[in-house]
């Protein structure tokens, strides 16, 4: 049972909100109401709504999974920022949201959401807290493909990805974790996410209950992991609560999209630092980066042919970086002996931001962002600069 309904957790609460709204959203499951002997007013105004009886059904542990989902997401998006998600969302999805905003609750017009159009918006709320959940990722570890196959890639159908979902299920359940995998699907030009939803290990929250008395409640929280293909680089990134699921992504994305369980590589290195060696200025224009408005490295550990054993850190002042006061126009490092650079720092800005971010880049397989709605340029920038290991020839 999701443990975050801060919306429907009590009596004052659910008085916050609109009594016909509710009543419309909780009419959508009859039979529970039904289960519950909860009547609901044909004419809903505050006083004569049954607020403790709605209340016992909102947090009662037999509620059905779906309405469950829909008092969660409300919660969770029940707010100026969850609502910005929502009308995004609904954007990219073509789904309309035309209905009157005025003397609404954040949470009133995340439950209209759902409500409106429903056959087609009664996803929404959870596409749009997924699509928030994707963008809090900041850390990928990266998996090149062993050959190129790119043209055997294929846009699932939903037949595919039921099937999906369900070996992914069955490999949960195997791991003693149990059944309630889902998986969400966002195709773009250029990749495809899969936001993977399951049940994590049991957790067990002490609590103290109406009558003063201590009590337990065991439950499985929901855990996310978000799972990427780049169709242009063929490449998968992956970030997982659990490193041992990788193998198990690796063979279930590539028999979904490129009928082959044997495509990504498991331990070859994705990412180096070899563009900042040699005639490396130039690197830093991102005028051919899609919003990118500037980058430049602040923080640089490396080491030189010149003093063995030593590991040498670059590090710019506050407000400079490392390129300020350069006299030499092409090379970072005038010291030709300088080689194995550990990781560099970059701060960087893009073009509808006014504040800056830094991103961290080691040689090897990972990926952190500052930010991850950051990342689509950031990653571009670094392809295009050589950082990622080419293997394709893209």
């Amino acid at each position: 049972m999701p443990t975050k309904k801060r919306c429907f957790s009590s009596v004052r609460a659910l008085r916050r909100l609109n009594p016909e709204i509710l009543c419309q959203v909780l009419g959508k499951f009859p039979d529970y109401l039904v289960s519950r002997k909860l009547s609901l007013p044909r004419d809903p105004v505050e006083d004569s709504m049954p607020y403790d009886a709605i209340l016992d059904a909102c947090m009662a542990g037999d509620i059905p999974h779906e309405l469950d989902d829909v008092l969660f997401h409300v919660s969770m998006l029940g707010n100026s920022t969850g609502w910005d998600k929502i009308q995004r969302e609904a954007r990219s999805l073509g789904l309309l949201l035309n209905f009157s905003v005025a003397a609404r609750s954040y949470a009133d017009l995340a439950m209209k959401a759902w409500l409106h159009d429903w056959d087609r918006n009664k996803h929404l709320l959870e596409q749009s807290y997924a699509r928030a959940k994707i963008h809090s990722r900041s850390s990928y570890f990266y998996y090149p493909p062993m050959k190129d196959v790119r043209r055997r890639f294929n846009t699932p159908d939903a037949e595919a990805i039921e099937s999906f979902r369900k070996a992914l299920s069955e490999y949960f359940i195997s791991e003693g974790l149990g059944k309630g995998t889902n998986v969400i699907v966002y195709d773009f030009e250029k990749e495809i996410w899969f936001l993977v939803r399951y049940p994590g290990q049991v957790q067990r929250h002490p609590s103290i209950e109406d009558d003063g008395q201590p009590n337990s409640h065991v439950f499985k929280p929901e855990e996310y992991d978000a799972v990427v293909y780049h169709k242009e680089y063929g490449d998968l990134r992956l970030n997982t609560n659990r490193a041992k699921d990788h193998a198990r992504y690796r063979i279930a994305v590539g028999d979904l999209l490129l009928s082959s369980s044997n495509v990504f590589h498991p331990r070859a290195k994705v990412i180096h630092l070899n563009p900042l060696l040699g005639e490396s200025l130039h690197i830093f224009k991102c005028d051919d980066v899609e919003g990118l408005s500037e980058i430049a490295p602040v923080e640089i550990s490396f080491s030189s042919v010149s003093e063995p054993g030593i590991t040498h850190i670059w590090r710019a002042d506050k407000d400079c970086d490392l390129l300020t006061h350069h006299r030499d126009r092409r090379r970072l490092f005038t010291d030709t002996g300088v080689h194995s650079i550990t990781y560099a720092k970059f701060r960087y800005r893009l073009k509808d931001h006014t504040r800056k971010e830094i991103v961290t880049v080691y040689e090897g397989n990972t990926l952190t962002y500052a930010r991850d709605g950051d990342s689509v340029a950031i990653e571009e920038w670094l392809r295009r600069r050589g950082f990622f290991v080419d293997s394709l020839g893209v």
